[in-house]
C-alpha cells in the first residue's frame, strides 16, 4: 500500500499544480488532473452560443488534441460496453442522429443526455454545461458537422468509414481519423473552451461526489469516505489501457484465492484517494519516468524535489547539458578537457544533492511493467530517505567506476554541430550493463529484468549479482568477434563490474592502476596477455596503420581459449611473438612489453602455471597492464590503444 499512500501524499502537496500544463524538457507532459477527470484525444471542437445555438466547428490540431474531460468511474475505465462521459464524448453518445448517418455501433445518446441532464438540473449544475445540453437535445450534431463540412458523407448519405472509397475532396478530418463515426467531440461555449474551465471542473466534481452511496473506511487514509469501485487507466501514457488495481475477473478468481469471496474484502480504497493517487502517478511518470520498452522506472519525492538520475551513467549524473556547455568552449584536446570538466561537474552535482536531500526527505523508487495489455504490475517499490539514496548512488558511481570512452555528445564547434566521443571515469548505466552482458540483440524482457535487478544495487547498495558480472566478462573476452567500438565498450563496462563486485561483495579493493603486489594467478595471467598484445601491437607500426584497418592481435583472437587453458595458450603465444620481437629489434623500437612479460613469467609460482581456467580477475590484470603501457607512451590520448 506504500506507493498509493506516497502518490496520494504527492498530490496533496502539489495542489497548486492541478490543471496546469506540465513539461518534460520542451515537450508537453500529462498534467496533474482534477478529481473525476481524465484526458482524451479530441478530433472536433464545436462552438456554441450561451443559449445553446450551433455557431461553427473545427478539426482540432494534433498538438492541441489532448483534452481534460469530466468522467465517471465507469466511463474512465471503460474497455467494453457503452458508458458515456458526462460532457465530451464520441458521436455515438452525443449525436442523436448518429444512426441516421451510418453509425455502426449501438447509439448511447439517451444515456448521455440523461446523465448530462441530471448534472445540469442538480444544485451543482453549471450554465455552460446547460448550453451543451440545450444543443445536443436537438439531435442534430452529425447533421451540423456535415453542413459545416467538418465531416462529409458519401453517395449513400452516410459518414465515411473508409477514405479509399471516397472520391470527393477530403476534409481535414481525413488526415486524423480513418472512420468519421469514431470522432471525439469537445465543446466551446461563448468563446471559452470547457476543457479549460475550472468552474466546470469543480461543478462536475461536486455533483459526482454527492452521488456516492457506498461508503466505508479507506485502507490508505484510514478515514470513512466514498469508496471506489473501479480504478483509472492511462497511467503510463494516453493510450495505456493497463490498470494497477482491478477485480472485475470473477471467472478466473483473480482476487479470491483462499481468503476472499468478494473483491471488496481484499481492498477498500476511497474514490478521492484513488483518483488523486493515480493522477499523481500519471503526472510523475510523464515528467520524469524512465522508459525501457514496456518497463517504466520512476523515482520521486513527495514535494517534487530534484532527484538524481538512478538509471543513468556518471555522465548523466553530472548533467549532459552542463558538460556540453563546458566542452563547447574547450580547446582541441577534447579527451583531457572532458576528464577535467566531468570531474568538476560530478563533484558539484554530488555536493548539491547532498545539501538538499536530507534524512527527512522521503524518496520513492518504483518499477512498473505490464504483464498483459490490461494489467500493470509494480515489480519493485522502495521508500528511502534522501540522504540514504544519494549516499547509495554516490557509492555506486565510485565503487563501479572505470575509464570509459564510448559516450558521445553533440557539440557546436565553429558554428557546426558534430559528435564528439568523450572519456569519463565513472560507472556505466544499467541499460549499458545489460546490453554488454547479453548483447545488443538480447530479448527485451531479459534487459528489463537485468535493469530491475541492478536497481537495488544502485539505490540500496546491495551486492551485485555474480551472474551479470560473469556474463559481461565472457562477452568481453571475445572482443575479436565484435566491432572495435563494441569490444572497447564491453571491456570497460566488464572491468567496472569486476572491480565493483570484488569491492562490494568481497571487500577487495582494485583500481585501474596495476596492482604490483597482487599474486592472484588469474590477475597475473591477464597481465601476461596484455604484454603479448602490446608487443604485437607495437610491431604493427600503429602510427602508419589506421585503427579501422588494423587487424586483431593474436592475443586478442586467442583470448577466449587463453582464459580456458592459460598455460598451453601462453606457450603458443610466446612462439608466435618471436617474429614480432625480431621486428621490434630490427626497427630499434622499445622492448618494454617483452621485458615485462618475462618478469611476470618469472614471478609466477610454478604450481600456478597450469591450465586451470582463469576467473574474472584476469580481465582487470589485462586492462590495467594495457592501460599502463599505453598511457606511458608519448600520445596520452591513445586511451586504451585502440582509439584513433
Amino acid at each position: 500500500m506504500g506507493w498509493l499512500d506516497r502518490c496520494y501524499e504527492t498530490y496533496e502537496k502539489n495542489l497548486s499544480e492541478v490543471g496546469k500544463p506540465a513539461k518534460r524538457g520542451d515537450k508537453d507532459a500529462p498534467m496533474l488532473l482534477p478529481v473525476a477527470h481524465t484526458t482524451q484525444k479530441a478530433h472536433i471542437e464545436i462552438s456554441l452560443s450561451a443559449s445553446g445555438e450551433f455557431l461553427f466547428a473545427r478539426v482540432v490540431r494534433p498538438d492541441e488534441a489532448t483534452t481534460v474531460i469530466p468522467c465517471t468511474e465507469e466511463s474512465s475505465a471503460r474497455t467494453r460496453g457503452y458508458v458515456p462521459h458526462p460532457l465530451a464524448d464520441k458521436l455515438q453518445y452525443i449525436a442523436g442522429d448518429y444512426a441516421m448517418y451510418g453509425g455502426k455501433k449501438e447509439p448511447a445518446f439517451t444515456d448521455y443526455v440523461q446523465q448530462l441532464k441530471s448534472w445540469c438540473e442538480s444544485p451543482y449544475g453549471h450554465a455552460k454545461a446547460r448550453s451543451v445540453l440545450t444543443y445536443v437535445e436537438k439531435g442534430s450534431v452529425a447533421a451540423d458537422l456535415v453542413a459545416a463540412r467538418v465531416l462529409v458523407t458519401g453517395g449513400d448519405g452516410k459518414l465515411i468509414s473508409d477514405w479509399k472509397k471516397y472520391d470527393g475532396e477530403k476534409p481535414l478530418i481525413a488526415g486524423e481519423l480513418a472512420d468519421e463515426t469514431e470522432c471525439f467531440v469537445r465543446w466551446r461555449v461563448d468563446g471559452a473552451p470547457l476543457h479549460e474551465d475550472i468552474g466546470v471542473w469543480q461543478s462536475w466534481i461536486d455533483y459526482y461526489e454527492s452521488g456516492f452511496t457506498n461508503r466505508g473506511v479507506c485502507y490508505i487514509t484510514g478515514q470513512e469516505t466514498a469508496l471506489s469501485q473501479l480504478s483509472p487507466k492511462k497511467i503510463r501514457n494516453a493510450g495505456d489501457g493497463a490498470k494497477l488495481i482491478s477485480s472485475n475477473d470473477t471467472t478466473n478468481f483473480t482476487f479470491r484465492g483462499e481468503r476472499f469471496s468478494e473483491a471488496e474484502q481484499a481492498l477498500y480504497i476511497g474514490y478521492d484517494t484513488t483518483q488523486k493517487a493515480h493522477s499523481a502517478l500519471r503526472w510523475l511518470i510523464g515528467k520524469q519516468g524512465i522508459f525501457n520498452g514496456g518497463q517504466t522506472i520512476l523515482v520521486w519525492g513527495t514535494e517534487n524535489e530534484d532527484i538524481p538520475p538512478v538509471t543513468g551513467d556518471s555522465i548523466s549524473f553530472a548533467g549532459e547539458d552542463d558538460l556540453e556547455d563546458e566542452l563547447e568552449s574547450a580547446g582541441d584536446d577534447i579527451v583531457d578537457t572532458t576528464r577535467t570538466a566531468f570531474a568538476e561537474l560530478f563533484n558539484r552535482k554530488a555536493a548539491g544533492y547532498q545539501a538538499t536531500l536530507g534524512d527527512h526527505t522521503k524518496i520513492s523508487v518504483m518499477i512498473l511493467d505490464a504483464a498483459t495489455a490490461g494489467r500493470l504490475s509494480v515489480k519493485y517499490y522502495r521508500e528511502l530517505s534522501g540522504s540514504r539514496l544519494i549516499d547509495s548512488i554516490l557509492d555506486w558511481h565510485n565503487t563501479f567506476a572505470w575509464q570509459h570512452n564510448y559516450r558521445k555528445l553533440q557539440l557546436e564547434k565553429g558554428g557546426k554541430n558534430k559528435d564528439a566521443y568523450i572519456s569519463f571515469y565513472g560507472a556505466p548505466s544499467p541499460y549499458d550493463i545489460a546490453k554488454s552482458a547479453y548483447g545488443a540483440n538480447a530479448d527485451e524482457k531479459l534487459i528489463n529484468q537485468t535493469i530491475e535487478r541492478l536497481l537495488s544495487c544502485i539505490t540500496e547498495a546491495k551486492p551485485l549479482p555474480r551472474d551479470i558480472m560473469l556474463s559481461a566478462v565472457r562477452r568481453a573476452s571475445n572482443g575479436a568477434a565484435m566491432e572495435q567500438w563494441e569490444a572497447r565498450k564491453t571491456r570497460s563496462i566488464a572491468c567496472a563490474l569486476v572491480r565493483g563486485y570484488h569491492n562490494r561483495n568481497l571487500k577487495e579493493d582494485y583500481t585501474m592502476a596495476v596492482n604490483e603486489s597482487c599474486t592472484d594467478r588469474s590477475y597475473l595471467f591477464g597481465r601476461i596477455l596484455a604484454c603479448a598484445d602490446f608487443i604485437e601491437y607495437c610491431a604493427q607500426n600503429p602510427g602508419e596503420v589506421k585503427a579501422a584497418e588494423r587487424r586483431p592481435t593474436n592475443a586478442q583472437r586467442m583470448e577466449v581459449v587463453f582464459t580456458q587453458r592459460p598455460s598451453k595458450t601462453c606457450k603458443l603465444l610466446r612462439k608466435q611473438l618471436v617474429p614480432y620481437i625480431n621486428r621490434l629489434v630490427k626497427n630499434g623500437q622499445g622492448l618494454a612489453g617483452v621485458k615485462k612479460m618475462e618478469e611476470l613469467l618469472a614471478e609466477m609460482p610454478i604450481e600456478d602455471f597450469n591450465d586451470k581456467p582463469l576467473n574474472e580477475l584476469y580481465l582487470l590484470g589485462y586492462a590495467s597492464q594495457r592501460q599502463e603501457f599505453f598511457t606511458s607512451r608519448k600520445d596520452k590520448n591513445a586511451g586504451d590503444g585502440e582509439n584513433s
